[in-house]
């Protein structure tokens, strides 16, 4: 295997390659010709001795060394891209994508700001933001991100994860104005016979605020809250609430912007229901610790937000 046969721009064309499985959608997304692409993958093809991509009746699948290829090759990237910015990292004429991972609530109420920052800033920077359900801290791990909002907390054995505290986190209830108890003050009572909408990112099976229904003694094993609906993100929760007698439980600020629909209301979670504010962290890898782009945007978020949490 000849090293000196391999260049930055094929690695460029590869990942995204691997990424998008398709050779048109790659050319487009990078805006470069089709023969540019097809000439990397040729390239690539011999470097690798395999074929990475072989066409199926669906499109194009991965080889078992692609999947491998795949896995790492962020990490030879962002190797070099640290090397770079090492070198000479000037915010207003920088064109390097930094890419983030959040859910909505999270980067609704953080990234505007942020975003709003980085424009006024670093001009050419492209901001990349991902907020598909997943677990939290895989596209860390694995280089594929730079940043992830979360007020979730890493494995232990996750050692080469920092973090910032950015925000706090607190809860509303949202529901329709047609709601039985949309007019009334809610207690744990009230709210022990009512349906309830999961939103299950990690696959919970379980309400965020459950356990306190157990410490009051309204639930147990043998009988449940009742939850009939089960969501994969946050997106549709507002059309549901208003459609039918589904409660959600929901960070506050996504809350209170469902309810510019006028056929939602949001009610203030009954004080023995509370959760204790959890912190929203800006979390990055050790692999970023030191590049200079990464600090500058960590400077961003110290700027805007820790002197005076946000509630996210």
């Amino acid at each position: 295997m000849d090293l000196s046969q391999v260049d930055i721009n094929s690695l460029l064309i590869l990942k995204n390659l691997l990424e998008e499985k398709h050779v048109s959608n790659t050319a487009h997304g990078m805006n470069i010709s089709q023969s540019s692409v097809s000439r990397a993958l040729q390239k690539m093809r011999v470097f690798f001795s395999d074929e990475l991509l072989v066409r199926t009746n669906t499109g194009y699948e991965l080889t078992p060394k692609a999947e491998s290829i795949k896995q790492d090759i962020n990490l030879v990237i962002n190797s070099l891209e640290m090397l770079v910015h090492k070198q000479s990292f000037e915010p207003l004429n920088d064109t390097s994508t930094v890419r983030f991972f959040g859910l909505q609530p999270q980067v609704n109420t953080l990234m505007p700001s942020v975003i709003n920052a980085i424009r006024q800033r670093a001009p050419h920077m492209v901001v990349s933001v991902d907020t598909t359900a997943q677990r939290h801290f895989e596209a860390l791990i694995s280089g594929d991100v730079h940043f992830v909002l979360s007020s979730h907390q890493p494995e232990y054995s996750d050692q080469n994860l920092y973090r910032m505290a950015v925000a706090s986190r607190d809860f509303k209830l949202l529901m329709g104005r047609e709601h039985p108890l949309a007019n009334k003050t809610l207690t744990a009572e009230k709210l022990l016979n009512s349906h309830f909408g999961q939103i299950s990112l990690q696959g919970e099976k379980t309400l965020s605020f459950e356990h306190k229904f157990i410490e009051l003694g309204l639930v147990d094993k043998k009988n449940r809250l009742s939850i009939p609906v089960q969501l994969s993100d946050f997106s549709s929760a507002p059309n549901i609430a208003a459609a039918t007698d589904i409660i959600f439980h929901l960070p506050t600020p996504y809350a209170l912007e469902a309810c510019r629909d006028e056929r939602l209301t949001v009610k203030e979670v009954p004080a023995e229901l509370q959760l204790h504010f959890e912190s929203v962290y800006l979390y990055w890898h050790k692999r970023f610790h030191d590049d200079p782009m990464c600090e500058w945007i960590r400077e961003i978020f110290k700027e805007l937000f820790t002197a005076d949490h946000t509630t996210a």
